[in-house]
């Protein structure tokens, strides 16, 4: 490897932001191993400035005068007259241009030089700034004791280190970049988006209900809940709506919005998916569609009624071993204004374990590709159909998550629901 490929710049240092009204003066402050003199010729020698500096210079910067400067920008040469307005070989240096202005001061340290520049800059890009200069700092000390690299500028500090640069100078000043407020946008988003799965799944009279959320990125667009509409009366619910990210976040949180508003004991899963389906229709793109799976549960007699718009069948184990899918319902939601739906009626039965996912978690992929699969989920219910709801749902992720590395490529969520039998105790969450 060349020297230039082995270059890695340190961490973001010696550096300053000032402001005084709305101007920002970026100060940064290096010690060089080589007396003023040399410094001095290379930050005003137009050949020297070549191999180091962000800009090119079409004359010496050591007098005063007019030079006409070339910055190297990612988007391409941008050209500035500017006027040299002091030059005190081998002490001081300034030149401006319209409101910008650079400052050099150099202090024999021993038998080196301590530089310190002073750069106006506009706030917005103070740490950029900072990250390039330091970059060409690290050249031209290079230079400076024979060993070049060329210059790293424009797009080429991309690829040496220039983002995180930035990021550690804007921490450094207290502000923020556009990829950090990014960050912390999305971090608020998640909050938010954590507010509106259940804070405490609530308490059902011989049943216990357990659930997770888990997204592939900071939000996502799975959704579960549990509606505790009476004493005899529980609905549940789990969805998925296609797509990661922001916009699946966004259009989950309104599928969210519209299910608390219809769904009542009274709305039967097949009338209300209908409802629903009506109002995602428009509220939702052409590439956009939700999957959905509704059950409302009659405590007493344990008999669930449900929809299914579309979503991966949950799988229903019985105490012996027996497994049901629940299948019985329609289309996915979003597509069509006026769609039909079938609703399913089943017994739960004491013993019974009824598992609710979404397709990240079946469609989890191993270091070969291989997806950990709906029969794989299947046999991990039937293996652990005697656990509790929470503990059977955390075996489940636990699988899944040895299978795939950690590494879902998809939102993964999961809804358990164990009946209990007359010798248990307890209701988990």
């Amino acid at each position: 490897m060349t020297e230039r490929e082995q270059y890695a710049p340190g961490p973001a240092y010696g550096a300053q932001a000032r402001r005084d009204g709305d101007k920002w003066t970026l100060i940064l402050t290096r010690e060089l191993r080589y007396p003023p003199e040399k410094v001095w010729q290379a930050i005003t020698d137009p050949a020297h400035l070549r191999e180091w500096a962000p800009f090119d210079a079409d004359g010496s910067l050591g007098a005063v005068g007019t030079v006409k400067l070339t910055w190297m920008r990612p988007q391409g040469p941008q050209v500035s007259e500017i006027r040299v307005t002091r030059a005190e070989a081998p002490k001081a240096l300034e030149y401006n241009w319209g409101d910008n202005g650079i400052r050099w001061e150099l202090e024999a340290v021993g038998q080196g030089t301590r530089v310190t520049l002073w750069h106006n800059i506009d706030g917005r890009f103070i740490s950029m700034g900072a990250a390039g200069w330091h970059l060409c700092f690290d050249v031209l000390d290079r230079l400076l004791i024979g060993t070049p690299i060329g210059r790293i500028v424009a797009g080429e500090a991309m690829r040496f280190g220039w983002p995180r640069l930035n990021s550690e100078y804007a921490q450094q000043f207290g502000i923020e970049t556009p990829r950090r407020k990014q960050a912390r946008e999305y971090e608020e988003a998640r909050e938010i988006q954590q507010g509106l799965m259940p804070k405490q799944i609530p308490q059902i009279r011989g049943l216990e209900i357990s659930g997770s959320w888990q997204p592939a990125r900071i939000v996502g667009g799975d959704y579960f809940d549990v509606f505790n509409f009476s004493e005899r009366q529980v609905g549940f619910c789990i969805a998925d709506v296609s797509g990661k990210g922001m916009p699946a976040a966004l259009l989950m949180s309104n599928l969210q919005a519209v299910l608390k508003a219809l769904a009542t004991e009274n709305t039967f899963p097949r009338e209300l998916v209908e409802k629903v389906n009506r109002v995602m229709w428009r509220n939702t793109t052409e590439a956009k569609f939700i999957t959905l799976f509704y059950g409302l549960l009659d405590v007493d007699s344990k008999t669930l009624r449900y929809a299914n718009a579309g979503h991966n069948a949950p799988i229903l184990t019985r105490k012996g071993g027996a497994q049901v899918r629940l299948e019985e319902g329609g289309l996915i939601l979003g597509t069509f204004e006026e769609r039909g739906y079938e609703e399913g009626e089943i017994e739960l039965r004491p013993g019974d374990r009824l598992v609710m996912f979404t397709d990240g978690v079946s469609e989890a992929v191993d270091g070969e590709g291989e997806e950990f699969g709906e029969d794989r989920i299947a046999e991990a219910s039937r293996c652990g159909r005697h656990l509790p709801a929470e503990a059977l749902r955390r075996s489940l992720l636990e699988r899944v998550t040895d299978f795939c590395g950690g590494e879902f490529e998809d939102d993964a969520t999961m809804l358990v629901l164990a009946v209990l039998e007359e010798d248990d105790r307890g209701v988990v969450m």
